[in-house]
């Protein structure tokens, strides 16, 4: 990428920063100063989770001759929390450091993720930065996919040294416990929540009951179908996959339990939804 559209990217940034036209409300934000300017994150505009890093102006824009190259810029990437989540809880590996840190986030409000990123990956992450800050600045049409989308590589390459904080309280298990069912209906099971969280399942069964008012498998029964409502919706997939892919083996059972949800089949909620 050009390094005069990324310079140029990068200071406007910093002079909304400056100016306070932090554009709250829209589904990603992007804030940048001189770190010897300002010595700590401003406030949170809003319910975000940040993703941020440093790095000198000169290697951010890629031009050691730039004015002010040596001085250490610090850039910001702001996402809506719960937009951010939900959107990469079902492709996150549940083994993976990328799931742990997600299920951290899903019980803190704005969580600051500033990170040391190892040195064979910074070269990559200062590009995501830049080509996020020029995407962000340029608002070229589906710009906020597309910064959203550089965040998400970012997240993924930074997850493995962000480090895990594990949730204290009741209420704070249970906010994790009920996003991972969100995000993986199709493979959870009540026995192995209650092993990696240390609860027996009688007493987790009890504790999912009294919050949501149903049962362990009234709740998983309800998030595969609306999961397997939005496959049928946003894709062309023959019911019997939708069903694999919301974990029934077979399709009488889904279509039993899908009837019981939607008042309706599949193929009828699909013809219904494409009118």
């Amino acid at each position: 990428m050009e390094s005069a559209r990324v310079a140029a990217a990068v200071r406007q940034i910093m002079d909304e920063t400056a100016s306070r036209a932090t554009r709250a409300g829209r589904n990603v934000l992007m804030l940048a100063w001189f770190e010897d300017e300002m010595g700590a994150l401003p406030r949170n505009p809003g319910d975000y989770d940040i993703i941020s890093m440093t790095a000198p102006l000169g290697g951010l824009c890629g031009d050691a001759s730039c004015p002010d190259a040596d001085r250490t810029v610090f850039l910001a990437l702001y996402f809506m929390t719960d937009r951010f989540v939900q959107s990469l809880m079902p492709i996150a590996d549940e083994d993976s450091p990328l799931f742990h840190m997600l299920t951290t986030t899903a019980a803190k409000r704005h969580p600051v993720r500033r990170v040391s990123t190892p040195d064979p990956n910074k070269e990559l992450m200062i590009d995501l930065f830049a080509a996020a800050a020029v995407a962000y600045v340029e608002r070229h049409d589906g710009w906020e996919q597309l910064v959203e989308a550089l965040g998400v590589a970012i997240i993924a390459l930074v997850s493995p040294v962000i480090p895990e904080e594990a949730p204290k309280g009741a209420d704070e298990v249970l906010a994790v416990i009920l996003q991972e069912i969100s995000a993986h209906p199709e493979s959870v099971s009540l026995s192995a929540l209650a092993r990696r969280y240390s609860y027996s399942t009688t007493y987790l069964s009890e504790l999912i009951h009294e919050h949501c008012g149903m049962t362990f498998t009234q709740l998983v029964a309800e998030q595969r179908m609306d999961r397997a409502a939005m496959l049928l919706r946003a894709t062309n997939l023959p019911v019997r996959e939708v069903a694999r892919q919301v974990g029934y083996s077979g399709t009488s059972n889904f279509y039993r339990t899908f009837r019981a949800r939607f008042g309706c089949g599949p193929a009828e909620y699909r013809a219904g939804a494409k009118k």
